[in-house]
């Protein structure tokens, strides 16, 4: 019995002190991966907020076509309350009005992204992040509310949408 424990043992050393590296099969696995695909959707703040903060929320992205607009869309449960559009991943909302020569920009939504290293070579990975001011958003004090973000590709014709229901509240 114990030359069969002193065996396994054995081969249990041998399998640990000994092992091999596999390399990931880029060109099976890059064809399976999403067209357009939001992976995440997030805050790194404390909620509840006031309607005088900007709320941060952090987004990662896959897409092996070339990306159009962003839209967030607040919730209050299945209700859409404001919709905010980014014609493109980088830049402002539609509300923005540039300066002139007599008034400041009005800047109220943005929205940026830095592509991530990959070994895909027909694939963008991005890590970004939206601005958006809550004074602008029809909330109301004491509600919770939700988020649907859609990334939309170029054409328009594909999509990918992520949702957070009770994603923030809003104090009192």
């Amino acid at each position: 019995m114990k030359k069969y424990i002193s065996i396994a043992l054995t081969s249990l050393l041998a399998l640990t002190l000994f092992s091999c590296t596999k390399k990931a099969d880029i060109a099976g696995i890059e064809p399976k991966l999403p067209n357009l695909q939001l992976s995440s959707l997030g805050y790194q703040q404390s909620s509840p907020f006031s309607l005088t903060n900007t709320l941060q929320l952090n987004f990662g992205a896959t897409a092996k076509v070339p990306v159009g607009k962003f839209v967030i869309e607040v919730l209050d449960g299945n209700a859409v309350i404001s919709t905010v559009t980014f014609p493109a991943w980088s830049g402002y909302d539609l509300t923005y009005v540039p300066a002139t020569g007599t008034t400041a920009a009005v800047i109220n939504h943005s929205i940026s992204y830095v592509l991530q290293d990959t070994n895909y070579p027909n694939t963008q990975v991005y890590s970004g992040a939206i601005i958006l001011k809550l004074s602008k958003l029809n909330l109301v004090a004491g509600k919770v509310y939700g988020i649907r973000a859609t990334a939309y590709a170029a054409t328009g014709t594909l999509t990918s949408v992520l949702t957070q229901a009770s994603f923030f509240k809003i104090a009192l």
